[in-house]
């Protein structure tokens, strides 16, 4: 029980809440740190709300002080990264880093341009994927996410850095299918038939 949830439509909602969490921490002889605890407020974004707790013989602290994060700042729930705005500046830092890493890792390595092809289509799209549940992106931010990545390809396989992707696709007989993340956004995936 690392991480809990609590989610109420209003402050009452949240004080019964945290009520019943704070009699159950000191039933089951837990300590939790308040200062690690965070609150998203869609009403009131970037302030201090003090929550008053309900009276009970298990509960020490009556009140506890959260400060709101502000509605551009991005938060995780459930594995996946969301922010109050729908801002999707962080998702899109967090996709050109998983790129950057892959390619620098794989840049260096001996390998066959289908092995490059094997573990983007099988290691990094889905990562990309899992990380896009909630965000969408043009075409073209995705080719630019992505971008790094058929450079690797094209070293791999030989091919100048200025080879437009189209020629590589037609001089190799690789084809490219288009993995739907959403309606707008769309990774491509490469099979290698040499």
């Amino acid at each position: 029980m690392d991480d809990s949830t609590l989610i109420a439509s209003s402050k009452s909602g949240i004080e019964d809440r945290l009520s019943i969490t704070a009699e159950f921490y000191t039933l089951n002889n837990v300590q939790a740190n308040s200062a690690k605890y965070v609150l998203l407020s869609s009403s009131s974004p970037s302030s201090k709300i003090i929550f008053d707790l309900l009276p009970s013989s298990l509960i020490t602290v009556t009140s506890l002080s959260l400060s709101s994060l502000a509605l551009n700042t991005s938060f995780r729930f459930l594995g996946v990264w969301f922010s109050l705005s729908a801002s999707s500046q962080f998702v899109l830092k967090q996709m050109r880093s998983m790129v950057k890493d892959m390619a620098a890792l794989l840049g260096p390595k001996k390998l066959l341009a289908q092995h490059v092809a094997y573990l983007y289509n099988a290691v990094l799209l889905p990562k990309l994927e899992f990380h896009l549940q909630t965000t969408l992106f043009s075409e073209s931010t995705i080719q630019s996410i992505i971008k790094l990545m058929f450079s690797v390809l094209r070293k791999k396989a030989g091919l100048a850095v200025t080879t437009p992707l189209a020629l590589n696709f037609a001089f190799y007989a690789i084809s490219y299918l288009q993995g739907y993340l959403s309606a707008e956004s769309c990774p491509i995936t490469i099979s290698l038939e040499l």
